[in-house]
């Protein structure tokens, strides 16, 4: 299969000649633009003890996650397209190399001062029959030099074996920094700012993104007004400290009383805080789009963590409008996982603090014979522990409304809905009074009553079908129902269907396993299997799946049985999935 990348990983001992190859070992910040699996980096220098900050770029997404575990943020996709460049102190990179002049090329554009080392296809420079190599080889006429190597990737160290020779091109790139810091600096920083109409591109995405194109256009502008303006800053500050320097000391400092100021205004300084800038500029860039979109209004507390745990790679992502778009697409592809963990969330919320908020079934036996009990939430009444109110509070606290919300944005998505129309918290806020006074109030999804002193809330679904539906899918997740394309016996579903009527005996049976088999009656089964260690969910368990297992067989109920091939009624789950309520889309 043809490699669409051309990707040849860098042998060992090419990347060590590529590495010596500098001529300033201090280096500020360094940029691989082709990263591919890290093979260039791995003998990058330490400093100070610890491995060389490597920002890298790399076109093949699946590689990005083994750069990340190797610890090297991964800043962009495209070189090509990267902007960038004035934070850099160093470019090293192995380029495919059908492309190697272009990007030996874009990296001297957009390089401020520094030094650039190239492993190149050596007829890239012998034979320079176009315009850009042409420009490459006068280049290195110019500002470097280069040395060909044979058979660099034919050794035992290379991967991908290849016979080409090489070309080794080191590039010193001198800004007239030190010149014109007393003049116009500004003249050679690279200017991030792009028309509205180039931002977007061919990048637009169909209307449902979650943001309006607008708005993802602006933010870029006020990102790159913001690093210019911050540009601006530290060159100022740097002529500044350059015209201070040049006035000399302080009587203080000259007599031994004071403390003398550095001069900070020379070129490695200035890479060095307008790196700090710019990250700091790209991190709140990054914030203000996750925060502003319709995403996060309809994700539960947890999820939302979720999402702002895997944000920290993306925040380290060049603020630009692919990027976002990516970003947005990549939510998007995602929203049926995204809404399946906020469904078990909620379900396990309401099942993790108070026992009686569920019963129990017996759960598909899987092929290793392993049985574990299945749990509904039941669809008459559940309670939350954990509300309490002093006298003189007017409303919940923010945990509990917290709370509240969730429960509001997983039964709309259950419901096929954006939003509840009357929410529990509107509920709680506008009627905390009359709860307090024992009243029951309505939701949209469910019916309240609060009990301040102890501190729970009692829910009443308003709707068994979304019960039903949430009780459904955690099934499916949970492997607690059979795989869709099987198909259970009737003794199966009627247990599953019928666990509320079978509740109270169950318990009972529990109460009574417990007994026979001399068990400390402070032992509870309920509390282990979502509190306890492992040794205790396997007891309590074991406990509750024999007490089970006797309940339906007293009745008669064999919910291993399969379905006979001629039996006319085959009982499929009755699973439709969830409503396409678009989480990452606007309405």
């Amino acid at each position: 299969m043809t490699d669409p990348y051309q990707y040849y990983p860098t042998p060992e001992a090419l990347s060590r000649k590529a590495w010596a190859l500098f001529k300033n070992q201090q280096f500020a910040r360094v940029l691989e633009p082709s990263a591919g699996e890290g093979h260039l980096l791995r003998p990058g220098p330490y400093q100070y003890g610890k491995r060389l900050p490597i920002d890298c770029i790399e076109i093949d997404i699946r590689k990005h996650a083994v750069l990340r575990d190797e610890g090297y943020p991964v800043v962009g996709m495209d070189f090509l397209q990267f902007q960038s460049g004035s934070v850099y102190s160093h470019i090293i990179m192995n380029p495919p190399f059908s492309e190697g002049a272009k990007h030996v090329l874009k990296a001297w554009e957009i390089l401020f001062d520094g030094e650039i080392v190239a492993i190149l296809n050596a007829e890239t420079v012998r034979n320079p029959f176009s315009k850009e190599r042409q420009l490459l080889l006068r280049l290195i006429e110019q500002h470097g030099e280069v040395e060909f190597l044979q058979e660099m990737f034919a050794g035992e160290d290379a991967e991908r074996k290849t016979p080409v020779d090489v070309a080794l091109v080191w590039l010193k790139k001198t800004s007239t920094f030190e010149q014109d810091i007393l003049g116009n600096i500004l003249d050679d920083l690279r200017q991030d700012r792009r028309e509205a109409d180039d931002l977007v591109g061919e990048f637009q995405l169909p209307h449902e993104l979650a943001l309006p194109n607008a708005f993802i256009d602006n933010a870029v502008l006020m990102f790159n007004a913001a690093v210019e303006a911050a540009r601006q800053g530290v060159v100022s500050e740097a002529r500044a400290s350059r015209y201070r320097s040049m006035l000399g000391k302080t009587l203080g400092e000259l007599s031994g009383g004071g403390i003398g100021s550095e001069d900070d205004s020379s070129s490695d300084a200035v890479k060095r805080m307008l790196f700090k800038r710019y990250h700091d500029l790209k991190n709140r860039a990054w914030a203000s789009i996750l925060r502003s979109t319709q995403v996060t209004s309809r994700l539960s507390t947890t999820a939302q963590k979720r999402l702002e745990s895997d944000f920290e790679t993306v925040k380290s992502l060049e603020f630009t409008v692919p990027n976002i778009y990516g970003f947005l697409q990549g939510i998007i592809d995602q929203q049926g996982e995204i809404q399946l963990s906020m469904v078990c969330d909620v379900f396990d919320l309401i099942t993790r603090y108070y026992s009686d908020n569920a019963v129990f079934y017996m759960g598909w036996k899987s092929n290793d014979k392993h049985r574990t009990l299945g749990m509904r939430i039941k669809t008459t009444r559940f309670i939350l522990p954990g509300h309490g109110s002093s006298s003189y509070q007017n409303g919940l606290n923010w945990e509990s409304e917290r709370l509240l919300a969730d429960f509001d944005k997983v039964f709309a998505l259950l419901d096929g809905k954006t939003e509840a129309e009357v929410s529990l918290v509107s509920v709680f806020r506008q009627h905390f009074r009359e709860l307090r006074n024992g009243e029951w109030i309505g939701g949209s999804y469910f019916d309240v009553r609060y009990y301040p002193g102890v501190g729970t809330i009692h829910f009443f679904p308003k709707s068994k079908t979304l019960i039903d539906r949430m009780n459904r899918w955690v099934g499916r997740q949970r492997r607690w129902l059979p795989p869709v394309d099987t198909q259970a016996g009737q003794g199966f579903w009627q247990q599953f269907e019928q666990a509320e009527r079978f509740d109270k005996a169950f318990h009972a049976e529990v109460k009574k396993q417990s007994k026979l088999e001399g068990r400390n009656y402070r032992f509870n089964p309920y509390w282990a299997i979502n509190h306890g260690g492992a040794s205790e969910r396997e007891q309590g368990q074991r406990l509750l799946t024999q007490a089970m297992s006797s309940v339906l067989a007293s009745r008669g109920i064999d919910p291993d049985s399969l379905l006979d091939n001629d039996q006319g009624c085959v009982r499929q789950l009755d699973w439709d999935g969830l409503p396409d309520s678009n989480l990452a889309l606007a309405s």
